[in-house]
């Protein structure tokens, strides 16, 4: 079994990337709003305002961006790399076991670790179908809860 830590060699294919649209435009939209009254803050304050308005934007604008623009899910046709706000891990296909979507979409390995996709949110429509999923396969005596694994 693979480490999933470990280097893979480059692809021979550029990676398709996945990441949620909405979150972007939500961060570039924080990111403009904080500015915009951050720099008035500065420019137009007084006393310790344009101190206390740097010192906001300065732990800020970092937190958004890791938050918001930074994640993204990149696949290819050997590995799934998963870039979160602080880390980012490398998967190849062959230690990846299933991929489950729930209250939020994670990418469970063979060697039992968990990680969650930052990058793609779960929608309601998506959790009351997995939802319905688990139910339909618990009824039906599905010991794996009507989860995908793949074959070893």
């Amino acid at each position: 079994m693979s480490d999933p830590q470990k280097p893979v060699a480059e692809p021979a294919y550029q990676d398709r990337a996945f990441r949620s649209p909405a979150g972007i435009a939500g961060g570039v939209l924080l990111l403009a709003l904080g500015l915009w009254l951050g720099l008035d803050a500065v420019i137009r304050g007084e006393g310790r305002t344009p101190w206390i308005a740097l010192a906001g934007l300065l732990l800020a604008v970092p937190l958004v961006v890791a938050y918001t623009v930074r994640p993204v899910v990149f696949a290819n046709d050997d590995r799934l790399r998963v870039r979160n706000p602080f880390r980012t891990i490398t998967l190849p296909w062959a230690s990846v076991a299933a991929l489950r979507s729930g209250y939020s979409n994670e990418v469970l390995t063979r060697s039992g670790a968990k990680y969650q996709l930052w990058a793609i949110p779960v929608s309601l429509r998506g959790r009351k179908k997995a939802a319905r999923s688990r139910s339909q396969a618990a009824a039906a005596g599905d010991p794996t809860g009507g989860r995908p694994f793949l074959d070893p």
